[in-house]
């Protein structure tokens, strides 16, 4: 029940409207009811009026009538006072006919008021016309009872009228004259109070009909009143209603951008949507857009917790892929300092056909996006980049990942054909993936800071060579994993023979061009998962990852013959040097690494004072002392 209540109210308040509708039936309706007031209003006074007019048309013309016949009789009353008077003949006549005359239109007005007709008023003595007019038939029965109790004493007044006329002619006793004409003027009398009667009959209707008028008019104001009072009451609520429902939305949406800019904000909190109006859908907006603010929020304290640039990396992929559910895209990292680019998602890319010709990779000055740190697309110029060597009307996206204030990174989005890719659909997510690469920016320049800043503290200054500091760091995740694997760890110390003399004969820069050369040529002997130590002064420990038991004695050799090799170029010419090795093996010849360090320096030892220049494997003799 209160569910369909509340159906109706919103309903009555249009509130799935839009507010553009809600204004349009909120003054249709205003319109509706003053239309309906002032309808009233004019019917009223139009009935009133015609009621009115009626009723004039009505009693006037009656009343006239009757003032009309009063006024005849009086008149013919003085001819017949005059037949007295007069002796002459003519004279007798004349007020005869005067009389008679008066008499019989006396009788025509009394008729029109009882059937109804014309009454048509002439002067007896001009013969002109005095009035015109119609009369409608008498409705009240007293009054047409009187009327034609009139129309009877007339007829006997007519025949009075005759009988005085020819008495007065004969010259007949003069008493008997006098009394038919005392008997006319008592009958003409009671006539005319009958007709007064009437008068007041008529006046009586009329004043009946002004109370009926009055009433109908009272009526009518109060239907007006009503009607009025019900539009105000009606005009007030809905549009109260309707200014609520607008204005809880609006002061919803105020207060939690309010909220949002004093960052007091509950970002996973959704405003409720009460109308699917403007504000209907601005709400829904908002919630949508606090969703992506929250899931932005969200992923930005993620990520900053995460414990390395490929984990961000990873993790933006996902988004892209999960989230935005873009079916192609490749993400390359940036390093501005070798001028290269690497693949970085997915990992598989580096086997397959990448999008754009690996020559980016090599030089990374080449991509377009690089070079312009700014967004680019195939979308409005097919043949933009020319480095993109899948079909030109393959739409791609290349955007840049802005760290230091250079390009770090470049994600590259593949929509489809021309022809089969929704762009405008496609364009919509890649504003969504550019917000979430602006919240992965400095994220990811802090994490390469600290990765720099870690990489630094972990390597030689002056070789790039991890230093020792770094073993002591990382020596026990080595340990575990050659211990986990079943492995072996060889371990080569290696010095560069008479290193001293360098210094000494031709300074510490040709010393230092010297370390720097033999410790690339080391790295560069071995594998990319091993590891190349700067261990201290000359000397370097050489760390082979998953070896073989022997193969050390190998590797070592191999890096002895080449340092023995190369020529280094140095200020005059070039310089050739040495370099004696001792080798060890973790965990063939001790359970301790360090000590198993400590094995492989004794053996370098040992070639030293075997004359320099060789490799020497450490055995169990070479070693006296009860610990290391």
């Amino acid at each position: 029940m209160k569910e369909v209540f509340r159906n109706i109210i919103n309903i009555l308040i249009f509130r799935n409207l839009s507010i553009n509708q809600k204004i349009l039936f909120f003054s249709l309706g205003s319109l509706f009811w003053l239309l309906l007031i002032s309808s009233i209003s004019l019917l009223t006074i139009f009935k009133m009026s015609l009621m009115s007019e009626q009723m004039v048309e009505e009693i006037v013309p009656q009343e006239k009538a009757t003032n009309s016949v009063i006024r005849k009789l009086r008149g013919a009353n003085i001819s017949v006072h005059k037949i007295i008077i007069y002796n002459d003949q003519d004279s007798i006549n004349a007020n005869y006919s005067r009389a008679k005359e008066r008499l019989q239109d006396c009788k025509n007005f009394l008729n029109a008021l009882l059937n109804g007709g014309t009454v048509v008023d002439y002067s007896i003595i001009t013969d002109l016309l005095i009035d015109r007019f119609s009369v409608y038939p008498l409705q009240n029965v007293n009054s047409r009872k009187l009327v034609e109790d009139v129309i009877s004493r007339i007829e006997h007044l007519d025949n009075i009228l005759d009988e005085i006329k020819s008495e007065r002619l004969n010259k007949n006793n003069l008493n008997s004259l006098l009394e038919k004409v005392s008997y006319y003027d008592v009958t003409t009398s009671e006539s005319i109070k009958i007709l007064n009667q009437n008068l007041l009959n008529i006046l009586n209707e009329w004043r009946i009909f002004e109370e009926k008028m009055y009433e109908k008019f009272n009526f009518s104001v109060l239907i007006i009143s009503s009607v009025f009072l019900i539009t105000a009451l009606l005009s007030g609520a809905f549009g109260f209603l309707i200014s609520q429902s607008l204005r809880k939305s609006v002061t919803e949406i105020t207060d939690q951008f309010k909220k949002l800019h004093s960052g007091d904000i509950d970002l996973t909190k959704k405003l409720t949507v009460y109308s699917k109006d403007e504000l209907g859908q601005l709400t829904t907006e908002f919630n949508k857009f606090m969703d992506a603010l929250s899931g932005l929020s969200s992923f930005k304290k993620i990520i900053e917790e995460d414990d390395t640039i490929d984990d961000v990396y990873m993790r933006l992929a996902r988004i892209f892929s999960e989230e935005l559910k873009f079916d192609s895209f490749i993400i390359y990292e940036v390093s501005n300092s070798t001028n290269t680019m690497k693949v970085i998602f997915p990992k598989e890319a580096e086997g397959l056909q990448l999008y754009c010709s690996r020559d980016i990779l090599l030089d990374c000055q080449l991509c377009r996006v690089n070079r312009t740190a700014h967004l680019i697309s195939s979308a409005a110029y097919p043949n933009i980049c020319k480095y993109f060597i899948e079909d030109k009307d393959v739409i791609h996206f290349c955007l840049p990942i802005i760290t230091e204030g250079n390009v770090g990174g470049v994600v590259q989005f593949i929509c489809a054909k021309r022809e089969e890719c929704d762009l405008e659909e496609f364009e919509k997510k890649i504003k969504k993936a550019m917000r979430y690469i602006q919240e992965a920016q400095p994220v990811i320049e802090a994490k390469r800071l600290m990765k720099a800043l870690k990489e630094s503290s972990f390597k030689d200054a002056l070789t790039g060579l991890y230093n020792r500091r770094f073993l002591e760091e990382s020596f026990e995740n080595i340990v575990a994993g050659i211990l986990r694997r079943g492995t072996i760890l060889g371990l080569l110390m290696c010095d560069i023979d008479f290193f001293k003399q360098i210094n000494d004969v031709y300074g510490h820069d040709t010393g230092d061009v010297v370390l720097k050369e033999i410790g690339n040529n080391i790295k560069n002997s071995v594998r990319a998962s091993d590891l190349v130590i700067r261990f201290g002064g000359e000397e370097f420990l050489v760390l082979l990852i998953d070896s073989k038991e022997g193969n050390s004695i190998e590797i070592a050799e191999k890096i002895r013959k080449r340092i023995e090799d190369i020529k280094i170029k140095i200020t005059g010419g070039f310089i050739q040097k040495t370099i004696s090795i001792g080798v060890s093996e973790f965990p063939v010849d001790t359970q301790n690494f360090w000590e198993a360090i400590k094995f492989a320096d004794v053996a370098l030892y040992k070639a030293k004072e075997m004359g320099r220049n060789r490799v020497i494997r450490f055995t169990q003799d070479m070693w006296t002392e009860e610990n290391y």
